[in-house]
């Protein structure tokens, strides 16, 4: 293990456990004036801990309150294998931790939302296929162009409380039945999903052609499959949201 990864992974086992856990012989000088110095350690990493989750949810922050967050994030903070060393990382589990803690489902499906959020905003990078990019393709030809799922598409099933809190930024959102969040250029977008955008969605989760999508195998109309028009019709909503990237050819079905 190179030196400066041992000397953090020491340090945090030490602010995570106690003095007791911190190497004899990681630094020199006299043990009370080591101590002393990862005190103020721990204090300035307590502090940006703190922050971090406030900025992963602004959301949260804002309807909770100051005071009640920050008392919420500190017991969050203290639970065991939280001590992550990437502070994008931190929030993960603070959504299912606000359902333990009793909040309300606003709270905690917001809390969801925001990380879902965070999640589509740092996915890797990928040029979105567009309605654009198949005009002029003919009918057989469009048949073979393969799809696959943008990586930073995300799929949220949310409680209605939040989908009204939502619906004045996200038109249509109180009715529908889940939440897509996607980047297809430099901004998150939040789209109503309906149950059939959601199928093709899943479908597209291993790259496949659009005649495959259409086709949807042998199973009949109604039970696993949408038919070929309700397919179709999500398959043009998703590629507007820029939900869907182009397969490469050598992919596997």
């Amino acid at each position: 293990m190179p030196a400066l990864e041992r000397v953090q992974r020491a340090m945090m086992q030490a602010i995570g456990g106690g003095p007791e856990f911190l190497p004899a012989d990681l630094f020199l000088g006299r043990e009370e004036r080591i101590i002393a110095g990862m005190k103020v350690h721990a204090n300035t990493i307590s502090h940006a801990r703190l922050i971090a989750l406030e900025e992963t949810f602004p959301r949260c922050l804002e309807l909770l309150g100051q005071a009640r967050f920050n008392a919420l994030s500190r017991r969050y903070l203290d639970r065991p294998g939280i001590a992550v060393p990437d502070l994008c990382l931190l929030g993960e589990y603070f959504p299912a931790f606000l359902q333990v803690e009793d909040c309300t489902p606003l709270v905690s499906d917001l809390a969801r939302f925001e990380w879902l959020w965070l999640e589509s905003y740092h996915a890797a990078d990928a040029v979105a296929l567009g309605l654009a990019d198949l005009v002029g393709l003919g009918e057989a030809e469009l048949l073979t162009v393969r799809i696959a799922r943008h990586p930073s598409a995300r799929i949220g099933t949310f409680g209605r409380e939040l989908h009204m809190a939502l619906e004045r930024e996200v038109p249509g959102l109180a009715a529908a039945a889940a939440v897509l969040l996607v980047r297809p250029d430099a901004d998150v977008l939040a789209i109503p999903l309906d149950p059939e955008m959601r199928a093709v969605l899943r479908a597209c989760e291993n790259p496949l052609s659009i005649g495959n999508l259409l086709q949807g195998g042998d199973e009949p109309v109604g039970k696993d499959r949408l038919a070929p028009d309700r397919a179709m019709a999500a398959l043009i909503a998703l590629l507007g949201a820029g939900a869907l990237i182009r397969a490469n050819n050598q992919e596997p079905e």
